[in-house]
């Protein structure tokens, strides 16, 4: 039964729960369909209206991932019931492939009938629900087969490819004109399918097949892939490689998972960044981004702690622009689930629930309560998230699809063939060569991600290859320059391009290591590298006021390693001034005028220090300073401040109208003083049931924050 092509009026709703075998009682609630969603810029719209969706992944307590073959449609019903009640308004689930799809190119009827009926509970709880494809992960360690894969890799063998672009159409075919479905997934977590060694390639390809499977009968729902913290790991399914085949992109933003990243405990400054700091480095690849899963276990952290890293979490990114929020996930497991697989072998993973396995809301369920009444309340229409001042450059190395020599320089016949020794499989038919040098990228990336945001800059990070030149502050936190390996480093044309920058009047900052290697750098920096400066600890001392530091003030930072990575570079200048030396009296801090710009060279590799650092953001750091320091002698005034570092400030813009949103990142009550370089005539708080108007003192207005939560703030009056 095809529900979906006659459209949702009440007899085809009643029709389709008395098919599923509902209770009688649930047919007797009449609701109209749900208006249809579409991208709308950054963010989705219904009924000619922006809205965030707001929701969880819903994996049933009693049946998990067995809940097909074990159909129970009054326990569903109870927990669609229950969602609707915590204000939900997306929910997230997997249409398992083998129940779909029992042999190749065959598909259960029966398995539609059950979609069916949770598209007509969808229309009733007013749910839109977001449904992924195959399910290559779902739950601890396992993968979701089908019994007739026999050995063959569904990321790349033609047969498996073909029968999943044919399974994707069959979806698109019924559901084309569906509109309780809010956007397609393609699968969830490809990178953990039973296939390990996928390449740049296969994800290009296997994303563009399937999402041209659904295209061939629907056009009108939304694509996304929804991969695991590909980004930050540079894996294959990462931003930049599937962009140009989905319409907006997914972020699993589990900093517990990515230690060499987050070297902290969950809740912990950098940790609860990392919402944000994942969703602005995928919107650096050009499509809008949703938070599509977050959360922890309470069996391995407390209720108290998981809900503070939901709540700043969510708060966070937000203000970086995510267009939606979907948390991992609606329930606890049942404690008869502990006794088989997946949760026989990951008992981690039996308590991510907002509710307890009997639908009992526990305190991440009420700080995600919360968070959805006000975002339901929030009128988007017109808003954008601001325009960033700074920019952290994403090598083009890092971007690009390897195997693609496009951009490489090389004209005319290709007599003499260039092959790298390092791309290995991508170009030869090996197996691909790992990509090295992601964890120095991406730990100093997010270092100067923090810095800034602590230093009140708005932050985008966009692709070394594309245009940066708005930004008025431009940061290359080391190992941006170093020398090995060539993936992570900035291309040697891009230094003509930032001199150019500079002259026109743009800010660069870029520090270094004893690796960095910059062809005619004393013209951009008014210095160059002499050698390496071996370091076990750097003291620098402040000799030129220079923003806010005063000549004489003192910073010191621990070395976390003795490789050249962690070194420093003597410097000698040529034209440059000297704001900071070392302990030595060498040149540590270079500042140097270029045309109408300027440059600020650092001779250590600061952000590679604290990325390298457990808990190196919590009670401060001197880089914060500088960061803060350079941000004044830039002049970028701050579009919104916090006078707490610790206060995270965001804006939401439009004409007249937007939201500021604070973020407290620290476990106490922060009073914060608010100021904003836009005319604002009136502010007010805005609550889960209503706003609260604020007056303004000498200064700014004073706002209170609670630890690790957030305060949304909506703006009025604003002069163009």
């Amino acid at each position: 039964m095809n529900i979906s092509s006659r459209g949702y009026g009440a007899a085809a709703l009643a029709a389709a729960i008395c098919c599923a075998g509902l209770p009688a009682s649930a047919a007797g609630s009449r609701q109209p369909a749900l208006a249809e969603v579409k991208l709308d810029g950054n963010y989705f719209s219904r009924s000619g209206h922006r809205f965030l969706p707001v929701g969880v992944h819903w994996v049933p307590a009693k049946t998990a991932m067995q809940w097909p073959v074990q159909w129970d449609p009054a326990d569903i019903e109870a927990d669609f019931a229950q969602m609707q009640r915590m204000g939900i308004n997306t929910v997230r689930l997997d249409l398992m492939w083998a129940w779909f799809e029992p042999r190749a190119g065959a598909y259960n009827p029966k398995a539609f009938e059950q979609f069916d009926a949770l598209i007509a509970m969808a229309h009733r709880h007013r749910l839109y629900l977001h449904p992924t494809l195959f399910v290559g992960g779902e739950v601890g360690e396992a993968w979701w087969d089908v019994p007739w894969r026999h050995g063959r890799n569904p990321q790349s063998d033609p047969d498996m490819l073909r029968l999943q672009t044919e399974h994707a159409r069959e979806f698109g075919r019924r559901y084309a004109n569906e509109s309780a479905v809010i956007a397609w997934d393609l699968t969830d977590e490809p990178p953990f399918w039973i296939a390990n060694d996928t390449t740049d390639a296969m994800a290009v390809n296997w994303t563009r097949l399937i999402a041209g499977g659904i295209r061939r009968h629907d056009a009108r729902h939304p694509i996304v892939v929804g991969v695991s913290t590909q980004d930050m790991v540079h894996g294959p399914f990462r931003p930049d490689t599937i962009a140009g085949d989905v319409d907006f992109l997914s972020v699993h933003p589990y900093t517990i998972y990515t230690p060499e990243l987050f070297p902290d405990a969950m809740v912990s400054e950098r940790g609860t960044y990392g919402a944000a700091f994942e969703t602005a480095l995928s919107r650096g690849a050009g499509r809008p981004v949703m938070v599509q899963e977050l959360g922890a276990s309470t069996a391995q952290y407390s209720p108290e702690k998981v809900a503070q890293f939901d709540g700043a979490s969510l708060w966070s990114s937000l203000g970086a622009g995510a267009n939606g929020f979907l948390l991992w996930c609606y329930t606890d497991a049942a404690p008869d689930q502990y006794r088989q697989v997946p949760y026989l072998r990951s008992p981690h993973e039996t308590q991510f629930g907002l509710t307890t396995w009997d639908r009992k809301l526990k305190p991440a369920g009420e700080t995600f309560t919360e968070f959805a009444r006000i975002a339901a309340r929030l009128a988007l229409d017109g808003v954008e998230p601001a325009a960033a001042d700074a920019a952290i450059l994403i090598p083009t190395e890092w971007a690009r699809t390897r195997g693609d020599d496009s951009s490489f320089g090389l004209t005319g016949p290709n007599l003499l063939p260039y092959v790298s020794v390092t791309e290995g499989g991508a170009v030869n038919g090996q197996a691909a060569a790992p990509f090295e040098g992601n964890q120095a990228l991406m730990s100093a990336a997010l270092s100067s991600f923090v810095l800034a945001r602590r230093a009140g800059l708005q932050v985008a990070l966009p692709r070394e290859s594309g245009d940066w030149s708005a930004h008025r502050l431009l940061l290359l936190p080391a190992p941006l320059t170093a020398t090995e390996p060539p993936f992570v480093h900035l291309r040697t044309d891009f230094w003509a391009r930032a001199l150019q920058y500079v002259r026109e009047g743009g800010v660069l900052y870029a520090s270094l290591s004893a690796h960095s290697a910059i062809p005619d750098m004393a013209a951009l920096f008014g210095a160059r590298t002499v050698d390496a400066a071996v370091a076990s600890e750097v003291s620098l001392k402040i000799v030129k006021d220079f923003g806010d530091l005063k000549a004489g003030d003192r910073f010191h930072f621990n070395v976390p390693g003795s490789s050249a990575a962690f070194w420093g570079a003597q410097l000698q200048v040529q034209g440059g001034d000297i704001i900071a030396v070392d302990e030595q009296d060498r040149p540590a801090l270079v500042a140097h005028r270029v045309g109408r710009g300027y440059t600020l060279l650092a001779a250590y590799p600061l952000e590679t220090y604290l990325g390298n650092q457990p808990m190196a953001f919590d009670g401060g750091t001197d880089a914060e300073r500088l960061y803060r320091a350079l941000r004044q002698w830039a002049q970028v005034p701050a579009l919104v401040s916090s006078d707490q570092s610790a206060v995270e400030a965001a804006a939401l813009r439009g004409e007249r109208r937007g939201y500021f949103i604070l973020v407290n990142h620290s476990a106490a009550v922060k009073q914060t003083l608010l100021s904003t370089t836009l005319k604002v005539m009136s502010l007010s708080k805005v609550g889960a049931e209503r706003d609260t108007p604020l007056q303004a003192q000498a200064g700014g207005w004073s706002v209170e924050v609670p630890p690790y939560s957030g305060v949304v703030l909506e703006w009025r009056g604003a002069q163009p």
